[in-house]
């Protein structure tokens, strides 16, 4: 029996692939292609301070509002779970200027007070006022940030393996200093993206290759890295810390999550007056993505 003849476009598509599995230089990959793969019919573009906003706006109008915030590296995809498990929410989610589908700002500024004042300009754009902000990593640095200084739009906060200022892995923080950053810029194939998203993963066998593929694909978005890096570089301590977020708080942290430890949750639980804790046995660091059925469980009951 002879083999199956390979046309053109799937031997051209092989070598893409075995290209993004291994090949150490990266290019940028344009948004509009990144488009075609990683929208649906859900998918809404906004103006927002020079940024063209991806988002989704899923659920009844008439439902509380969950606005969700993804993490470094990620994008709006990583809620998928929580909309199939919260059926009776509005949930809001976006890719971050700077990240998935988004790409960078006209002025590239990225710090964690440029994302608050964002977040604060697509709420009005979208007039959504007495909202639960959810958000992980990143996202939960910014989420916290936002209910402090925003506490009349926040009515409650859910904060998954959230961030204070950390929000790289140590390993790979060094990567950031001048002279270095290149590396992060190109020097990204995508079994370097698998290594990370494995030592995120609480149980690794949950990542599959479609995963990883739609993680390292919007990350090559071009813009993407190079905001990363100037994010990581900005990164300063707020002037305020948690104990100063006025609404009702629930805390979910994957118990095997490497790059935040549990202890900084079981802290955030304590410094946070009406703050409540729910962790995952055998959970890494993006519980609603490993594990979106108990933490959209929590989630509904918390919001009920």
């Amino acid at each position: 029996m002879y083999p199956p003849v390979q046309t053109p476009a799937a031997v051209a598509d092989l070598a893409r692939e075995t290209y993004a599995e291994w090949g150490l230089f990266q290019p940028d990959v344009p948004g509009s292609w990144l488009e075609r793969r990683y929208t649906d019919a859900a998918s809404t573009f906004v103006d927002i301070d020079g940024a063209r906003v991806h988002y989704r706006d899923e659920g009844p109008r008439d439902a509380p509002v969950l606005l969700a915030l993804h993490g470094v590296y990620s994008s709006l995809h990583t809620w998928d779970g929580w909309v199939d498990a919260l059926d009776d929410v509005r949930i809001v989610r976006l890719d971050l200027p700077g990240f998935g589908l988004t790409g960078p700002t006209a002025d590239c500024e990225y710090s964690l007070p440029y994302y608050v004042a964002f977040l604060d300009a697509f709420c009005d754009a979208l007039g959504l006022e007495d909202v639960t902000v959810a958000g992980n990593s990143l996202g939960g640095a910014i989420a916290w940030r936002f209910a402090v200084t925003h506490p009349e739009q926040v009515r409650r906060l859910c904060l998954l393996d959230a961030a204070r200022q950390e929000l790289l892995p140590p390993e790979v923080e060094w990567l950031t200093k001048p002279g270095f950053d290149v590396t992060l810029r190109y020097y990204t194939p995508r079994t370097l993206t698998r290594a990370i998203l494995r030592d995120a993963y609480g149980d690794p066998t949950k990542l599959t290759s479609d995963i990883v593929r739609r993680y390292h694909d919007l990350l090559l978005r071009t813009g993407n890295r190079r905001a990363i890096i100037t994010l990581a570089q900005n990164v300063t301590a707020a002037p305020f810390g948690p104990s100063a977020v006025p609404c009702p708080t629930l805390v979910q942290w994957g118990e095997e999550d490497d790059w935040l430890p549990l202890s900084l949750g079981k802290q955030f639980a304590d410094e946070i007056p009406n703050a409540r804790l729910r962790t995952y046995p055998g959970v890494g660091h993006v519980p609603m993505e490993e594990a979106p059925e108990d933490t959209a469980a929590d989630v509904a009951a918390f919001l009920r």
